[in-house]
């Protein structure tokens, strides 16, 4: 694998997002850039959904996420946007698991966490959809368990 130059590499300031938020978590799929949740200036997680246009330097709101929520995992499969975890308005982690597919611009709802988690890692395998999960903090404050 060839990696880039670090000379190659830029910082460019974008259109700032629609509202201040901050635990928010950005994503490439399909080619375009989301912002997904965070939370608002008095810490409540958000349920905040957009997408940035380059061209127009603008970010577009989407359908927001059935579920608000901070500091999120996420994973891509193709032009789908997996959105684990988190933590939930009550400030406690959630094991809620939605997915959002670009094309149809909507959300589904998919198989639940095993525990409710923050702070966990996520990565997509295949194009078959399998995500797996580690690390991160469960509600008790203590280390959750790596899933598939």
């Amino acid at each position: 694998m060839e990696l880039a130059n670090t000379k190659d590499f830029q910082w460019k300031s974008l259109a700032p997002l629609p509202s201040r938020r901050v635990y928010s978590t950005l994503v490439e799929a399909g080619g375009q850039v989301f912002a997904i949740g965070g939370c608002d200036d008095n810490g409540v997680p958000v349920d905040s959904f957009e997408v940035y246009s380059p061209e127009a330097d603008q970010w577009t709101a989407l359908p927001p996420m059935p579920t608000a929520r901070a500091g999120v995992a996420v994973a891509t499969l193709g032009k789908r946007i997996m959105v684990v975890g988190g933590v939930g308005a009550n400030q406690l982690p959630l094991k809620v698991v939605e997915m959002y597919n670009v094309d149809e611009g909507r959300w589904k709802k998919r198989s639940s966490l095993r525990e409710a988690a923050m702070g966990i890692s996520v990565t997509a395998k295949g194009k078959g959809g399998t995500c797996h999960q580690a690390g991160g903090v469960g509600r008790a404050g203590t280390d959750s368990q790596g899933g598939g």
